[in-house]
């Protein structure tokens, strides 16, 4: 098949860009030409080898020169024969499928939703077919822009099992650092500096704990980066904002506690990391972060923007090991037997060929 991803801003500090860099390796090792069109992005250096052209056009997400930009997305097409279009952004979506509407069927369509959306436009949601990467997605596709069931794919978000760092190594190193340091914790959060993550409900939490030897980590990019710098300065919190890159094994391994707490989020890929790399997770019971995570069995849930119920949260796992350490390997468990490529990359196959019969 030759398959063609469309998608915006292709950088390490977006989570969908992550989710299409896995899809572009594993259907490439899969024996699928995969072409990658983008507007811009930071990050093509990770895709070197898994993609047979990338195309970047810096008009692409300017809705003035649409025209413009499905005329350049038809030549690629017809260049390449492509069979599939795979959008991950709903104006890209439009594009994806105004484009494909010149080739007859010959070429179909599908739309990744990601997001958990509030505003509804009349020419979104029409690709041949949707995958939803959680329940909640699904919900919110059929309830609120009326997307019929038999158009829509549960196929979850996912990551990538050649990043599990060897449990050998990462477990020397937590005794290491557990006997060093004992009352020191390490949290670590993964996200975009928006809104919906909400970090100042994760930064009050830290504020109001008795034990000040906390470091926050906090690998992301976005536009609440000053008052999450303001908040912390004034508080004299030990957080560190970090520039997202390739590789984030050196803070999964120095982590004692992950964190995310988000006021809506469909299926986050950190937690999914986290569960990757054996990491205690705690998360707001919002969307689909409270569809995998069991309270006390794979993990902790907090009630969204509650910043006492989450410091209480952050005091139990960092006084009772033994349930940090029962909650990171059910975590991992659950994430190693159903959210790596293994299980994903079949059934995005699956759905491409049932498409083209």
């Amino acid at each position: 098949m030759n398959i063609l991803h469309l998608t915006p801003d292709f950088n390490y500090s977006d989570g969908r860009s992550y989710y299409v860099y896995l899809l572009l390796k594993y259907l490439k090792r899969n024996g699928h030409n995969v072409f990658l069109c983008t507007n811009s992005g930071d990050s093509f250096e990770r895709i070197n080898d898994s993609c047979s052209n990338i195309y970047v056009n810096n008009s692409l997400s300017d809705k003035l020169k649409f025209i413009k930009s499905v005329k350049f997305l038809k030549e690629i097409i017809e260049i390449n024969k492509i069979d599939i279009i795979h959008s991950h952004h709903r104006y890209y979506e439009l594009l994806a499928n105004t484009a494909a509407k010149s080739f007859k069927n010959k070429t179909r369509t599908v739309f990744t939703a990601l997001s958990i959306v509030d505003k509804r436009y009349s020419v979104e949601y029409k690709s041949d077919k949707i995958i939803a990467v959680s329940n909640s997605v699904k919900k919110m596709l059929t309830d609120k822009f009326n997307v019929k069931e038999n158009k829509i794919v549960l196929i979850p978000n996912f990551v990538d099992s050649e990043e599990i760092i060897d449990e050998n190594i990462q477990n020397e190193k937590q005794k290491f650092i557990s006997k060093k340091n004992a009352d020191k914790i390490n949290i670590l959060s993964v996200s975009r500096l928006h809104k919906d993550k909400d970090h100042l409900t994760l930064l009050k939490a830290i504020a109001s704990l008795e034990n000040k030897n906390i470091n926050l980590a906090i690998v992301g990019e976005g536009p609440e980066r000053n008052s999450i710098e303001d908040f912390s300065n004034k508080n004299n919190l030990n957080v560190k904002i970090i520039i997202p890159q390739k590789n984030l094994k050196e803070y999964y391994e120095k982590a004692d506690l992950c964190i995310l707490s988000s006021v809506r989020d469909p299926f986050p890929g950190f937690m999914l990391q986290s569960g990757l790399h054996r990491k205690a997770f705690i998360g707001s019971e919002v969307d689909g972060i409270g569809e995998l995570i069991r309270n006390r069995f794979n993990g902790l849930l907090f009630r969204s923007v509650d910043y006492k119920d989450l410091a209480e949260k952050i005091e139990i796992f960092s006084e009772d090991k033994e349930l940090s350490d029962l909650c990171s390997d059910n975590l991992h468990r659950t994430v190693v037997k159903n959210y790596t490529e293994i299980q994903i990359i079949p059934e995005i196959i699956k759905l491409y060929s049932e498409l083209l019969n």
